[in-house]
């Protein structure tokens, strides 16, 4: 759930009426939506045809999530200064559709709905947006094609859009079972294009002449391998590539300018630079093991990421998935996530260091820090497993926390 996106500091785009109408709409369109399904569902399941119908709806979800974060980072505008506020609160429906269209085809929808206010840094070392008040959405749609019993395609395409910022992706994959489904190797390819308003704190809080659109264009590409090991025991292999290209930097965000020795008072502020491009890569390792005495299966990851901006940055998973009893299934999680800092970040800028071109972030997700995650999860059937027709809901939260003064929790609720 990618959740889909995630926000930064800008304090410029105050929330449009028209925005507020299109929103509102799309948020009661998915409602309708999440109904209609449900009663398809039921008809389906109720009627006379015979099983495995091509054209039934096979699972209906609707998530609302709320995500809160307090902190401070110099990248921000906001008060108190230097170190501006990184407050932000996202309210997040979610809605998620999986239909068959014949015995070899099926797709599935997910329509997130963010709902922004006070608006600062996105979070949790991803990507992110902006404005005070905003209201956002996405629309993804996934194929699946079961070309042979052991050869699979997976086409990804949709679009996201919000009042200074949009963009539109698609992706293809492939994945072979091989070894009598015992062994897997999965490709992928994926890109995207934004498109966006320079919004930012600009000398004078003067926009740019025109406003005009910036854009950038992002090409990636995976390779993944997994294996069974034995009946309990499986590993997994990747590499990833990224290739970004066009304006990267964050508009609204700002760097300190002309600031004492402890960067505690400064006359002004510049906007960041990045440059033109770049290019990230990753490699990735999983092991999940299995128990069946005490219904326990453990997952433990390790992510290695490093990019042409010098960041070099280890993550370790740690997740245990606990049954308890037929109908409740309890889960944990602890993260940890080192990295260090892009090689032209900076707390502030003196009058001998400025210079138009040269790149310069005081970005805190791109400052060296390690952060920290835990979280629980409980699932609830609410009729018991194996009936055709399964209900259940679940309830989620995380806590998150970095060295360099960011804090989140994330609470969901979900029903499916």
């Amino acid at each position: 759930m990618a959740a889909s996106g995630l926000l930064l500091e800008a304090g410029v785009a105050a929330r449009t009426e028209r925005s507020r109408t299109h929103v509102l709409s799309l948020v009661l369109g998915v409602l309708t939506l999440a109904a209609f399904c449900s009663d398809a569902r039921t008809g389906a399941e109720e009627s006379v045809e015979p099983e495995g119908r091509a054209d039934a709806v096979e699972e209906a979800r609707f998530r609302f999530v709320y995500y809160d974060q307090d902190g401070f980072g110099y990248q921000s505008a906001a008060p108190p200064q230097p170190l501006g506020s990184e407050y932000l609160q996202v309210f997040e429906p979610m809605f998620y559709l999986r239909a068959r269209q014949n015995e070899r085809v099926t797709h599935t929808v997910t329509v997130p709905v963010d709902i922004i206010t006070s608006a600062s840094t996105d979070a949790v070392d991803i990507t992110t947006s902006a404005s005070r008040h905003n209201e956002a959405g996405t629309l993804q749609v996934d194929t699946v094609v079961q070309q042979t019993p052991n050869d699979e395609l997976k086409f990804t395409y949709g679009g996201h859009g919000e009042e200074w910022f949009a963009s539109a992706f698609a992706g293809f994959g492939y994945t072979r079972d091989l070894a009598q489904n015992n062994a897997t190797v999965g490709v992928r390819v994926d890109g995207s294009f934004d498109w966006f308003k320079a919004y930012g704190p600009w000398p004078g809080a003067v926009y740019p002449d025109g406003n005009k659109f910036n854009t950038r264009a992002n090409l990636g590409g995976s390779v993944e391998l997994s294996q069974i090991l034995n009946a309990r025991t499986w590993v997994k292999g990747g590499y990833g590539i990224t290739w970004n290209q066009g304006d990267l930097s964050i508009p609204w965000n700002s760097v300190p300018f002309l600031c004492d020795a402890e960067v505690t008072q400064c006359s002004a502020r510049v906007q960041e630079i990045f440059p033109r491009t770049r290019l990230r890569q990753n490699v990735s390792g999983l092991l999940v093991h299995y128990v069946p005495r005490t219904k326990t299966t453990a997952r433990l990851s390790y992510r290695f990421y490093f990019d042409d901006y010098r960041v070099r940055a280890h993550t370790i998973l740690a997740e245990a998935y606990q049954a308890l009893g037929e109908r409740v299934l309890f889960s944990a999680l602890y993260r940890m996530h080192r990295q260090t800092a892009v090689s032209f970040w900076t707390r502030s800028l003196s009058l001998s260091e400025f210079d138009l071109s040269t790149p310069r972030t005081a970005d805190s997700d791109l400052a060296e820090f390690w952060a920290h995650k835990w979280g629980v999860k409980l699932l609830f059937h609410l009729t018991p497993p194996g009936r055709g027709r399964q209900h259940d809901i679940d309830l989620y939260f995380n806590r998150y926390t970095r060295t360099n003064n960011l804090r989140v929790n994330v609470m969901s609720f979900g029903y499916g």
